[in-house]
Order: C-alpha cells, then sequence, then structure tokens
C-alpha cells in the first residue's frame, strides 16, 4: 500500500509540474522588434515579425533626431485598425509609450510618416507582451 501512496504522489506531482509548464508555454512571452530609419524624409512602413498571443499588450519606443515633427502609427496587420499614435517632436526623441489594451491580431505594422522632418535618424523599438 506504501509503494502505491509514493507512485500516486509521484504522478500527482508530475502533472502539476506538466500542468504548470503548458500554462507558463502558452502565455504570453515579451516579442521585441527593432527598425531603423535613416531617410526621415521619406514614408516607412515596417511589418513586426512578432507573432503573439491574443491578450499581449503593445509598447513602443522611439529614440532620435529629427529636425521637424513627425509622426508614427502603429496599427493592426491585417484589419490596418489603429492601436497607437505617436507624434514626435522636432529635436531629440525620446518617447516610451505603452498600450494597454488587448490585441486579437497575430501582428503589428509600423508606419512613419515625416511630417515636416528632413534630416535625422530614428530607432523604433516595439515590445509585445
Amino acid at each position: 500500500m506504501n509503494l502505491f501512496k509514493s507512485f500516486k504522489k509521484y504522478i500527482n506531482s508530475r502533472l502539476v509540474n506538466s500542468l504548470l509548464l503548458i500554462g507558463i508555454a502558452s502565455s504570453c512571452s515579451m516579442e521585441k522588434g527593432e527598425f531603423y530609419i535613416v531617410d526621415v524624409s521619406k514614408a516607412h512602413t515596417f511589418t513586426d515579425s512578432a507573432s503573439f498571443h491574443p491578450d499581449c499588450c503593445v509598447a513602443t519606443f522611439v529614440t532620435g533626431t529629427l529636425d521637424g515633427p513627425a509622426w508614427i502609427l502603429v496599427e493592426y496587420y491585417s484589419k490596418g485598425g489603429l492601436i497607437d499614435s505617436i507624434y514626435l517632436p522636432k529635436g531629440k526623441v525620446n518617447i516610451e509609450n505603452s498600450h494597454g489594451d488587448f490585441y486579437w491580431q497575430r501582428k503589428i505594422v509600423v508606419k512613419y510618416f515625416p511630417g515636416e522632418a528632413k534630416k535625422g535618424s530614428l530607432k523604433i523599438k516595439t515590445l509585445i507582451f
């Protein structure tokens, strides 16, 4: 009987560990994208290659310099629905923008519009978590 109880305890602990591992693996993991814009006078579109769990949030980090204002749109990949709109001021740019809603699309698109910017450079990082 003691052997049966030990075996039952072993099976239960393996089952709990397996379920815990499945829960961790299926939860939302952090996925990063990084894009560079050298010619800020032209519009650019990037598709974030990170596919994410449907209940994740999107954060966008933009750094660099601009000689005029510009903006960035972050949208759903397939439907074009707006996730975020980020105004980029003239001069040094250092923006962290986290949008805490839930998204049901599998990819995002980052669109840069130059506005009045002609010179400068930008680095755009996305984090899906």
